[in-house]
This record gives structure tokens, C-alpha cells and sequence, in this order.
């Protein structure tokens, strides 16, 4: 709730601290003396642009600062948007929001001290504060948390948050789905597959292709290598005058003669050695020479696979490494596609699934969703009555846009739908007798708008987060019947959310927990306006004194008196009806 406000040098205060209470705070003063301003230093706070002129005549420069108390339901709703933004908060959850303003238009915006843009104020306000009166800071405006008070009226919250999760996990499906299609446009499996099974086909990791060039090119010699062969194994062997036939006569003669000269006998084996091995040489090179002239096929399978090779290289690589490199990366990149294709028909499925369950709980939360509205919708107007607003009437639209990529209801139409359903849900009221009803964001401010709030707000006192309501004008053209309404709705409210009331009729005023009295004054020809907190015969006087003349102040101070006890009597009992 909203425990200090301090304003320094703002219009005609010069300097003032407030110290709000829980339930009913009640504001009163006579016309002038300030009281709108505080209403202003909290739209300020809360985001709004800042008027000119603000700043207090002979001062250079201005201040308003907030201290907000935590509780549990608020500070489960700032505390992110404040850790997402890096403001330090202590485990009290304290918050501290000021503005400091200066001459020429300047200001500057913290947040628990730490220096933050408007747009910041107006997104952590939203929690904290509805201005009724001023309806740009009114959140029930916006369609969005008119949705959520109608699931909180409801008591679909469960199911909302239901939901919302299903729809996240759909979202995270379709993402991780659209990841893993990114490469898999048509044919590229197919291109992936065609080029490894064509460089696996020539066999790469068993070809030296220094060893298949240089066979090449000796079969490609290989007449003049038959012809060398040939010739060497005739010098050799063939022929009446080759190497052998001179070596085996040489042998008989010394064979003759060595029975004589048994030196001799060395040279005869030396002879016999050297005849056997040109014997097995030549016929070596006749073998040879066979075996060469027989490789022509020989040639025009390695001439093949040569082209073969080449071919490779002009595709995926200047050398066999760079083939077989490539061929790896493919086959690695194939095995992570075909393993993206297995993930993503297991997440094809759980997105059916997650659809599915999307569809029966957007189905589930309409239906009942449009029962509460209905609900919602008579409370609100009997609200309206009871506050002397017979003639306004209050309504609530839920509408459907059909999408083809939507949720498919019943398995007929299908809707756009968000984290929170299929519905877009609307506030709508009529201020006015013969009008059509129209959105909330379209009626004017004032007194009848602000009760036309009160009524709402008070159907909703469960459902509705915010701790703190502002009504300002809530009592223009309200006579004392009505004034009475007006002061017990005010009061039920109070006991669910923290009231700031600005008020000139003492049948509301009565119904306050704490009574603030501005006061104007002059000193030295300045104006400055002051706070007070009144309390026992104070305020019996300030009741009497909003009720009648000073002339009849025994009779005013009597009724004053009446009011306060009949208020206290009714507080007490509905506080027990509450309680119960």
C-alpha cells in the first residue's frame, strides 16, 4: 500500500509529508485549498507528464516521493519487472519512487534510488495505483487486465495459467520446429546422400595416387618396355650368340683343362654361378615382357579411375584429403539432419497434442468465462444502483477472430488465440440514458465516472490486484442518499484495498479510517497549503463544517456526531459479514 508521500515546492505547498493508513483515507478541505494536488504529485509518480509551471513561485526547483509497503500479491508482480531492469530492492520489498523537478522543464525519475525513464513509472504504477478521476492511470481501461479481472472474478486462475503454460510449450515447439526445418529445404538430404555414396564408390581409402600415376605411365611405355625385355632376354639367352651359349663354350674349354691345371677350377664356378643367374634373369625379362604386353586392361582401368578421381576434385577438393574431408562433413551433417528429421516428427506430434490441449482449455475458459462476465455484468449494474446510477448501464463482450492458424474449437472454426485464449474481452458502459453502450477507454472523466468505477471496482474488490485506489471527484452531483451509497461502498472496499477518497460531503467522509484536512494559508502575502490529521472533536468540527453554516454549529456538530456513530455502527457490523 502506499505508506508516505512527501511533496516539496509543488504549486502552493511548500513543504508536506503525509502518512497514509490502511483502509479508508479520507481527504477534506474547503474549495482551493489544494487538495487536487495531491492526486497530481501521485499521477506524476505514476508516470505522468509533468505540467508547466509546477514548480512553487521563488523556488528553483521541486520534489514528490512515494514509499509503497509491500504485499505478497504486489510483490510477486514488481519484483521481476524490477530485477529485469537491475534496481535493488532489500528483502523488506520497500519501494521508493520520486520525481525531482527543475527550472526549464527538467526532471529526473527514480526508482529505489536509481534513476529510470517515465515509461519505466507508468509500467511498475499499474500495480501499484488507480487514479479514479483521472483516466489516462486507470488500468481498468485496458482490455487486457479487464481479461484478467474477469478470470480473477471468475475464479479461473488456475485454468488461465493452465493455459498460458500449454501455449508457452506450443511456442517453444514451433520455435525449435522452425530451427530444425531451416536446412532441410527440398532435395538436400537426397544431394547429401548422392554425394557420399559417390565418393564411397571409388574406394579413395585404398588408392595411392602417386602409386596409380606412375603405374600409368609405365603401362603407357609398355612396347618399348616389351621390346627392351625381349631384346635383353635374346642377348641373354635366346639366341646361337647370346651371354649363355658364349659362356657354355667358354665352360667346356676350361672344363678340358682344368683336369691339367686344377688352378683353374675357380674360374670354372665362378662361370657356372654367373651362367645361372643370367639364365634366371632372362627369364625374368621373358616373364616380364609377357606379363606387360597382357596390361592393357590393366591401363584402361587405372586410366579410369584416374578420371575418376579427377572428376572428384573438380566437386569437393584439389587432392583426395580434401575429398574425403568433404565427404565427412556431409555424412556428419546428413547423420545431425537425419536426427533433426527423428526430433522433429517427435515434436510434430507433442505440437499436435500441445494444440489439442490448447483447444479444450481456450473452449473450457471461454464458456466459462462468459458465465462470470454474466455474472459480472448484474452485480455491476445492481452496484450502480445502489449509487444512484439507475440510468448507466455496464456490459461485457467477449469476441472471437477466426484464424485458420488458430486453435480449432469443437473441431469446426478455428480462432486466433494468445496465452490467454481464444476471447478478446471488452468493458463497455452507457453514462448516459439512451445511449448505446461504448468501451470504457471512450467515456469521459468525472464524478459520475468515477462512481461508475466505484461500482465496478467494488464488484471486483476479490478480483482486483491493485492495493491502492484514488478516487478523486467521486461525490459531483451526489445528493446526501446518495452520499451515504457512495461512503458504505467505499468503506466495503477499504477492507480489500487501501482508499484514498477526496471528498466535500461529510456522509462520505464519515466512513473514513483516517481524515486528512488540507489547509490553505497565507503568510506574508504567499499562499501554501498544509495537511492535517484530524481526529475526535477535529473532526466532529470538519464534519460539521462540510454539513451546514457556522451559525448552527451546536446543531452541525450534533449531526456530525450522528453521522460518525451511525458509520461506525454500520463499519463494524459489515466488517463482521466481511469477516465471516
Amino acid at each position: 500500500m502506499l505508506g508516505e508521500l512527501h511533496i516539496k515546492n509543488f504549486a502552493v505547498i511548500r513543504d508536506m509529508e503525509i502518512n497514509f493508513a490502511p483502509g479508508l483515507n479520507v481527504i477534506s478541505g474547503e474549495e482551493g485549498s489544494g487538495k487536487s494536488l495531491l492526486v497530481d504529485a501521485l499521477s506524476l509518480l505514476m508516470g505522468a507528464r509533468a505540467p508547466a509551471g509546477l514548480i512553487r513561485t521563488g523556488a528553483r526547483s521541486a520534489r514528490v516521493e512515494a514509499v509503497f509497503w509491500p504485499d505478497e500479491n504486489t510483490t510477486s508482480r514488481v519484483s521481476p519487472i524490477l530485477e529485469e531492469n537491475g534496481i535493488e530492492h532489500d528483502e523488506s520489498g520497500i519501494l521508493v519512487i520520486s520525481r525531482d523537478f527543475q527550472e526549464g522543464g527538467k526532471s529526473v525519475a527514480r526508482v529505489n534510488n536509481r534513476a529510470m525513464p517515465l515509461s519505466f513509472l507508468r509500467q511498475v504504477g499499474k500495480y501499484l495505483v488507480d487514479i479514479h478521476g483521472q483516466m489516462e492511470y486507470l488500468s481498468l481501461l485496458e482490455p487486457a487486465h479487464q481479461l484478467a479481472l474477469v478470470d480473477a472474478y471468475g475464479g479461473l486462475l488456475e485454468k488461465r495459467r493452465a493455459m498460458c503454460d500449454v501455449v508457452e510449450r506450443l511456442r517453444m515447439q514451433e520455435k525449435e520446429m522452425a530451427a530444425l526445418g531451416s536446412s532441410e529445404r527440398e532435395g538436400y538430404v537426397e544431394l547429401l546422400e548422392y554425394q557420399i555414396e559417390e565418393i564411397d564408390r571409388a574406394g579413395l581409402e585404398d588408392i595411392n595416387e602417386e602409386e596409380l600415376l606412375a603405374e600409368r605411365d609405365m603401362l603407357r611405355r609398355a612396347g618399348a618396355i616389351c621390346e627392351g625385355c625381349l631384346n635383353s632376354y635374346s642377348n641373354l639367352y635366346g639366341d646361337d650368340r647370346s651371354a649363355s651359349v658364349l659362356i657354355h663354350k667358354t665352360l667346356a674349354s676350361l672344363r678340358s683343362i682344368c683336369s691339367i691345371d686344377p688352378s683353374l677350377t675357380s674360374f670354372k664356378e665362378r662361370l657356372e654361378n654367373d651362367l645361372a643367374s643370367i639364365e634366371e634373369t632372362a627369364a625374368e625379362l621373358r616373364d616380364y615382357s609377357e606379363k606387360i604386353e597382357n596390361g592393357q586392361g590393366r591401363l584402361e582401368e587405372i586410366e579410369q579411375k584416374i578420371e575418376l578421381i579427377s572428376s572428384l576434385k573438380r566437386k569437393y577438393g584439389n587432392s583426395m584429403e580434401s575429398i574425403m574431408e568433404f565427404r565427412n562433413k556431409a555424412m556428419k551433417e546428413l547423420e545431425g539432419i537425419q536426427g533433426r528429421q527423428e526430433r522433429a516428427a517427435l515434436l510434430e506430434a507433442e505440437k499436435l497434442r500441445l494444440r489439442a490441449e490448447a483447444a479444450r482449455l481456450a473452449e473450457e475458459l471461454s464458456l466459462e468465462r462468459r458465465q462470470a462476465a454474466e455474472q459480472l455484468v448484474r452485480l455491476v449494474n445492481e452496484e450502480m444502483a445502489e449509487l444512484g446510477l439507475e440510468w448507466a448501464r455496464f456490459d461485457v463482450t467477449l469476441t472471437h477472430r477466426e484464424d485458420p492458424a488458430g486453435l480449432c474449437i469443437a473441431g469446426n472454426k478455428c480462432f486466433a488465440f494468445t496465452a490467454e485464449g481464444i476471447d478478446r474481452l471488452e468493458f463497455q458502459v452507457a453514462t448516459n440514458p439512451g445511449e448505446p453502450v461504448r468501451p470504457m477507454a471512450a467515456i469521459a472523466s468525472g464524478g459520475e465516472t468515477s462512481r461508475l468505477v466505484l461500482a465496478i471496482k467494488s464488484a471486483l474488490k476479490i478480483a482486483d490486484p491493485i492495493p491502492t485506489l484514488v478516487f478523486d471527484e467521486i461525490d459531483m452531483g451526489v445528493g446526501g442518499r446518495g452520499a451515504e451509497s457512495v461512503g458504505r461502498k467505499l468503506a466495503t472496499l477499504s477492507s480489500f484495498h487501501q482508499v484514498l477518497c477526496i471528498t466535500h460531503l461529510p456522509q462520505i467522509a464519515c466512513y473514513g479510517d483516517a481524515h486528512f484536512k488540507m489547509v490553505k494559508e497565507i503568510d506574508s502575502g504567499r499562499a501554501s497549503s498544509r495537511i492535517e490529521i484530524i481526529d475526535g472533536q477535529s473532526r466532529l468540527k470538519e464534519l460539521a463544517a462540510m454539513l451546514g453554516s457556522e451559525r448552527n454549529s451546536n446543531v452541525m456538530l450534533k449531526g456530525a456526531e450522528a453521522l460518525v456513530k451511525n458509520a461506525e455502527r454500520w463499519k463494524n457490523g459489515a466488517r463482521e459479514l466481511i469477516a465471516v
